[in-house]
Protein backbone atom coordinates (compact mmCIF):
# COMPACT_ATOMS: atom_id res chain seq x y z
CA UNK A 1 0.00 0.00 0.00
CA UNK A 2 2.78 2.43 0.87
CA UNK A 3 4.43 1.81 -2.49
CA UNK A 4 1.16 2.62 -4.24
CA UNK A 5 0.73 5.77 -2.15
CA UNK A 6 4.27 6.88 -2.92
CA UNK A 7 3.68 6.31 -6.64
CA UNK A 8 0.50 8.38 -6.53
CA UNK A 9 2.31 11.11 -4.62
CA UNK A 10 5.10 11.30 -7.20
CA UNK A 11 2.63 11.48 -10.09
CA UNK A 12 0.65 14.27 -8.44
CA UNK A 13 3.49 16.47 -7.23
CA UNK A 14 6.65 15.62 -9.15
CA UNK A 15 7.08 18.79 -11.23
CA UNK A 16 5.48 22.17 -11.70
CA UNK A 17 3.46 20.95 -14.67
CA UNK A 18 1.38 18.82 -12.29
CA UNK A 19 0.13 21.50 -9.93
CA UNK A 20 -2.81 21.11 -7.55
CA UNK A 21 -6.13 20.65 -9.36
CA UNK A 22 -9.51 22.04 -8.35
CA UNK A 23 -11.74 19.49 -6.64
CA UNK A 24 -14.13 17.68 -8.95
CA UNK A 25 -17.86 18.08 -8.31
CA UNK A 26 -20.89 16.50 -9.92
CA UNK A 27 -23.71 18.55 -8.40
CA UNK A 28 -22.52 21.95 -9.62
CA UNK A 29 -25.54 22.42 -11.90
CA UNK A 30 -27.79 22.10 -8.86
CA UNK A 31 -25.60 24.66 -7.04
CA UNK A 32 -23.07 26.37 -9.31
CA UNK A 33 -22.11 28.65 -6.43
CA UNK A 34 -19.30 26.19 -5.69
CA UNK A 35 -17.60 27.07 -9.00
CA UNK A 36 -18.89 30.58 -9.75
CA UNK A 37 -19.16 33.54 -7.31
CA UNK A 38 -21.66 35.25 -9.67
CA UNK A 39 -24.25 32.71 -8.44
CA UNK A 40 -24.26 34.37 -4.99
CA UNK A 41 -27.80 35.36 -4.03
CA UNK A 42 -29.68 34.43 -7.22
CA UNK A 43 -31.90 31.98 -5.31
CA UNK A 44 -33.60 34.92 -3.48
CA UNK A 45 -33.02 33.40 -0.03
CA UNK A 46 -30.36 32.14 2.36
CA UNK A 47 -29.08 28.96 0.70
CA UNK A 48 -26.60 26.71 2.52
CA UNK A 49 -25.27 23.21 1.96
CA UNK A 50 -22.62 20.74 3.04
CA UNK A 51 -21.07 18.23 0.65
CA UNK A 52 -18.85 15.19 1.08
CA UNK A 53 -17.18 13.48 -1.89
CA UNK A 54 -15.08 10.33 -1.87
CA UNK A 55 -13.44 9.80 -5.24
CA UNK A 56 -12.17 6.39 -6.39
CA UNK A 57 -13.05 4.61 -3.16
CA UNK A 58 -10.59 1.78 -2.48
CA UNK A 59 -7.70 3.54 -4.25
CA UNK A 60 -5.03 4.41 -1.67
CA UNK A 61 -4.58 8.18 -1.37
CA UNK A 62 -7.55 9.03 -3.60
CA UNK A 63 -9.19 12.49 -3.35
CA UNK A 64 -11.55 13.26 -0.48
CA UNK A 65 -13.42 16.58 -0.50
CA UNK A 66 -15.54 18.38 2.09
CA UNK A 67 -17.33 21.60 1.15
CA UNK A 68 -19.52 23.79 3.36
CA UNK A 69 -21.01 26.83 1.66
CA UNK A 70 -23.72 29.44 2.07
CA UNK A 71 -24.89 32.45 0.09
CA UNK A 72 -27.68 34.97 0.61
CA UNK A 73 -29.61 37.50 -1.43
CA UNK A 74 -29.15 41.11 -0.31
CA UNK A 75 -30.57 44.56 -1.11
CA UNK A 76 -33.92 43.45 -2.49
CA UNK A 77 -32.32 40.52 -4.34
CA UNK A 78 -30.13 42.91 -6.34
CA UNK A 79 -26.92 41.60 -4.76
CA UNK A 80 -25.63 38.50 -3.05
CA UNK A 81 -22.85 37.46 -0.69
CA UNK A 82 -21.52 34.11 0.39
CA UNK A 83 -18.89 32.03 2.13
CA UNK A 84 -17.16 28.77 1.13
CA UNK A 85 -15.08 26.57 3.45
CA UNK A 86 -13.38 23.75 1.58
CA UNK A 87 -10.96 20.95 2.41
CA UNK A 88 -9.56 18.69 -0.29
CA UNK A 89 -7.03 15.92 0.35
CA UNK A 90 -5.10 13.86 -2.21
CA UNK A 91 -2.54 11.46 -0.80
CA UNK A 92 -0.24 13.43 1.50
CA UNK A 93 -1.41 16.83 0.19
CA UNK A 94 -4.24 18.71 1.87
CA UNK A 95 -5.75 22.01 0.71
CA UNK A 96 -7.94 24.15 2.96
CA UNK A 97 -9.76 27.19 1.56
CA UNK A 98 -11.79 29.97 3.15
CA UNK A 99 -13.43 32.20 0.55
CA UNK A 100 -15.92 35.08 0.68
CA UNK A 101 -18.01 35.98 -2.38
CA UNK A 102 -19.99 38.95 -3.68
CA UNK A 103 -22.26 39.32 -6.71
CA UNK A 104 -24.28 42.10 -8.32
CA UNK A 105 -27.34 41.16 -10.40
CA UNK A 106 -28.09 43.47 -13.32
CA UNK A 107 -31.55 43.13 -14.96
CA UNK A 108 -31.29 43.28 -18.76
CA UNK A 109 -35.06 43.01 -19.26
CA UNK A 110 -38.07 41.54 -17.46
CA UNK A 111 -36.76 37.97 -17.80
CA UNK A 112 -33.01 38.17 -18.32
CA UNK A 113 -30.29 39.05 -15.79
CA UNK A 114 -26.51 39.33 -15.88
CA UNK A 115 -24.63 38.68 -12.65
CA UNK A 116 -21.07 39.81 -11.91
CA UNK A 117 -19.22 37.96 -9.16
CA UNK A 118 -15.99 38.36 -7.21
CA UNK A 119 -14.43 36.25 -4.51
CA UNK A 120 -11.39 36.43 -2.27
CA UNK A 121 -9.85 34.52 0.57
CA UNK A 122 -6.93 32.41 1.67
CA UNK A 123 -5.73 28.90 0.86
CA UNK A 124 -3.52 26.67 2.96
CA UNK A 125 -1.39 24.09 1.13
CA UNK A 126 -0.22 21.40 3.54
CA UNK A 127 1.96 18.36 2.82
CA UNK A 128 2.72 15.65 5.38
CA UNK A 129 5.20 12.93 4.38
CA UNK A 130 5.58 11.37 7.85
CA UNK A 131 4.06 8.05 6.71
CA UNK A 132 6.19 7.80 3.57
CA UNK A 133 9.65 6.23 3.31
CA UNK A 134 12.01 8.37 1.26
CA UNK A 135 15.55 9.70 1.17
CA UNK A 136 15.82 12.31 3.98
CA UNK A 137 18.18 14.32 1.78
CA UNK A 138 15.44 14.81 -0.84
CA UNK A 139 14.11 18.30 -0.07
CA UNK A 140 11.06 17.71 -2.25
CA UNK A 141 9.57 15.59 0.54
CA UNK A 142 9.94 18.12 3.35
CA UNK A 143 6.73 18.67 5.34
CA UNK A 144 5.30 22.09 4.54
CA UNK A 145 2.35 24.36 5.29
CA UNK A 146 1.87 27.60 3.37
CA UNK A 147 -0.94 30.16 3.24
CA UNK A 148 -1.60 31.89 -0.08
CA UNK A 149 -4.13 34.60 -1.08
CA UNK A 150 -6.89 33.81 -3.54
CA UNK A 151 -8.97 36.01 -5.86
CA UNK A 152 -11.53 34.89 -8.40
CA UNK A 153 -14.33 36.20 -10.63
CA UNK A 154 -17.29 35.02 -12.65
CA UNK A 155 -20.15 36.00 -14.96
CA UNK A 156 -23.61 34.50 -15.14
CA UNK A 157 -26.31 35.18 -17.75
CA UNK A 158 -29.60 33.60 -16.71
CA UNK A 159 -33.37 33.52 -16.89
CA UNK A 160 -36.02 31.01 -15.84
CA UNK A 161 -35.21 28.95 -18.94
CA UNK A 162 -31.42 28.94 -19.27
CA UNK A 163 -28.10 29.71 -17.65
CA UNK A 164 -24.66 30.44 -19.15
CA UNK A 165 -21.70 30.82 -16.81
CA UNK A 166 -18.01 31.67 -17.08
CA UNK A 167 -15.70 31.68 -14.08
CA UNK A 168 -12.11 31.57 -12.91
CA UNK A 169 -12.50 30.84 -9.16
CA UNK A 170 -8.77 31.16 -8.45
CA UNK A 171 -6.96 33.70 -10.60
CA UNK A 172 -3.57 33.56 -8.87
CA UNK A 173 -0.95 30.90 -9.45
CA UNK A 174 0.77 29.55 -6.35
CA UNK A 175 4.17 27.93 -5.90
CA UNK A 176 6.37 26.74 -3.07
CA UNK A 177 10.16 27.10 -2.82
CA UNK A 178 12.07 24.76 -0.47
CA UNK A 179 15.82 25.34 -0.74
CA UNK A 180 16.51 25.09 -4.48
CA UNK A 181 13.35 23.16 -5.35
CA UNK A 182 10.31 25.07 -6.66
CA UNK A 183 7.00 23.26 -6.88
CA UNK A 184 3.78 24.57 -8.39
CA UNK A 185 0.93 24.46 -5.89
CA UNK A 186 -1.86 25.67 -8.15
CA UNK A 187 -2.57 26.67 -11.75
CA UNK A 188 -5.71 28.59 -12.73
CA UNK A 189 -8.82 26.73 -13.87
CA UNK A 190 -11.54 28.21 -16.08
CA UNK A 191 -15.13 26.96 -16.30
CA UNK A 192 -17.59 27.59 -19.14
CA UNK A 193 -20.98 25.96 -18.83
CA UNK A 194 -24.57 26.21 -19.96
CA UNK A 195 -27.94 24.63 -19.31
CA UNK A 196 -31.49 24.93 -20.66
CA UNK A 197 -34.84 23.86 -19.21
CA UNK A 198 -37.39 22.22 -21.54
CA UNK A 199 -40.90 21.79 -20.08
CA UNK A 200 -42.11 18.29 -21.04
CA UNK A 201 -45.41 18.65 -19.22
CA UNK A 202 -46.77 20.70 -16.36
CA UNK A 203 -45.10 18.21 -13.99
CA UNK A 204 -41.86 17.25 -15.78
CA UNK A 205 -38.88 19.33 -16.96
CA UNK A 206 -35.83 18.22 -18.93
CA UNK A 207 -32.53 20.01 -18.31
CA UNK A 208 -29.48 19.20 -20.46
CA UNK A 209 -26.18 20.88 -19.68
CA UNK A 210 -22.55 20.93 -20.69
CA UNK A 211 -19.44 22.12 -18.84
CA UNK A 212 -15.92 22.74 -20.18
CA UNK A 213 -13.11 22.78 -17.62
CA UNK A 214 -9.76 24.14 -18.79
CA UNK A 215 -6.37 24.28 -17.06
CA UNK A 216 -2.96 25.04 -18.52
CA UNK A 217 -0.96 21.97 -19.48
CA UNK A 218 -3.93 19.59 -19.69
CA UNK A 219 -6.63 18.78 -22.26
CA UNK A 220 -10.00 20.49 -21.86
CA UNK A 221 -12.34 18.34 -19.76
CA UNK A 222 -15.97 18.13 -20.90
CA UNK A 223 -19.04 17.11 -18.92
CA UNK A 224 -22.26 16.20 -20.73
CA UNK A 225 -25.42 15.68 -18.71
CA UNK A 226 -29.20 15.72 -18.64
CA UNK A 227 -31.70 15.54 -15.80
CA UNK A 228 -35.44 15.17 -15.31
CA UNK A 229 -37.23 17.18 -12.62
CA UNK A 230 -40.66 16.02 -11.49
CA UNK A 231 -43.13 18.21 -9.57
CA UNK A 232 -40.26 20.62 -8.82
CA UNK A 233 -39.26 18.21 -6.06
CA UNK A 234 -37.50 15.16 -7.54
CA UNK A 235 -34.48 15.24 -9.84
CA UNK A 236 -32.79 12.32 -11.57
CA UNK A 237 -29.88 12.80 -13.95
CA UNK A 238 -27.20 11.04 -15.97
CA UNK A 239 -23.79 12.47 -16.94
CA UNK A 240 -20.42 11.60 -18.37
CA UNK A 241 -17.02 13.21 -17.96
CA UNK A 242 -14.93 12.89 -21.13
CA UNK A 243 -16.77 9.62 -21.87
CA UNK A 244 -14.38 7.94 -19.43
CA UNK A 245 -16.51 8.34 -16.30
CA UNK A 246 -20.28 7.87 -16.08
CA UNK A 247 -22.60 8.75 -13.25
CA UNK A 248 -26.11 9.09 -11.88
CA UNK A 249 -27.41 12.06 -9.91
CA UNK A 250 -30.49 12.26 -7.71
CA UNK A 251 -31.93 15.04 -5.57
CA UNK A 252 -35.08 15.28 -3.50
CA UNK A 253 -36.55 18.44 -2.02
CA UNK A 254 -37.97 17.76 1.43
CA UNK A 255 -40.60 20.51 1.57
CA UNK A 256 -39.61 24.10 0.83
CA UNK A 257 -36.54 24.14 3.05
CA UNK A 258 -34.48 20.95 2.86
CA UNK A 259 -32.88 19.03 0.00
CA UNK A 260 -30.78 15.90 -0.24
CA UNK A 261 -28.54 15.01 -3.17
CA UNK A 262 -26.59 11.89 -4.08
CA UNK A 263 -24.17 11.05 -6.90
CA UNK A 264 -22.69 7.72 -7.92
CA UNK A 265 -19.86 7.70 -10.49
CA UNK A 266 -18.25 4.72 -12.19
CA UNK A 267 -14.95 5.18 -14.08
CA UNK A 268 -14.09 3.04 -17.07
CA UNK A 269 -10.79 1.44 -17.99
CA UNK A 270 -9.92 4.71 -19.74
CA UNK A 271 -9.82 6.26 -16.27
CA UNK A 272 -8.78 4.32 -13.14
CA UNK A 273 -10.95 1.26 -13.71
CA UNK A 274 -14.45 0.20 -12.76
CA UNK A 275 -13.40 -1.19 -9.37
CA UNK A 276 -13.01 2.36 -7.99
CA UNK A 277 -16.36 4.16 -7.75
CA UNK A 278 -17.04 7.70 -6.55
CA UNK A 279 -19.86 8.87 -4.28
CA UNK A 280 -20.97 12.39 -3.44
CA UNK A 281 -23.55 13.39 -0.82
CA UNK A 282 -25.10 16.83 -0.30
CA UNK A 283 -27.49 18.17 2.32
CA UNK A 284 -28.89 21.66 1.77
CA UNK A 285 -31.30 24.15 3.30
CA UNK A 286 -33.20 27.24 2.09
CA UNK A 287 -34.32 29.89 4.55
CA UNK A 288 -36.08 33.21 4.23
CA UNK A 289 -34.31 35.40 6.76
CA UNK A 290 -34.91 38.84 5.22
CA UNK A 291 -38.26 40.42 4.36
CA UNK A 292 -37.67 40.30 0.58
CA UNK A 293 -36.53 36.67 0.53
CA UNK A 294 -38.82 34.23 -1.28
CA UNK A 295 -38.32 30.55 -0.52
CA UNK A 296 -41.46 29.69 -2.52
CA UNK A 297 -39.74 30.72 -5.75
CA UNK A 298 -38.81 27.77 -7.98
CA UNK A 299 -35.18 27.62 -9.13
CA UNK A 300 -34.26 25.05 -11.74
CA UNK A 301 -30.57 25.93 -11.54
Amino acid sequence: MKKLLLLLLIVISAVTAFAQQDPLYSQYMLNSFIINPAYSGITTDLNASVMYRKQWAGFEGSPVTFNANAHMALSGNKMGAGLIVLQDQIGTDKTTEITATYAYHLPLNDKLKLSFGLQGGVINYYSDYSDIKFNPADTKFTNSSEWKPNFGSGLLLYSEKFMIGLSVPKMLKASSAIESVTTALYTQHAYLYGAYVFPISYRIKLKPWILARAVSGAPVSLDYAASLKVDDSYTLGFFTRNFSTYGFLAQINLGDNLRFGYVFELPTKNSVGTQYNTQEITLGVRLGVLTFHNIDAIHDF
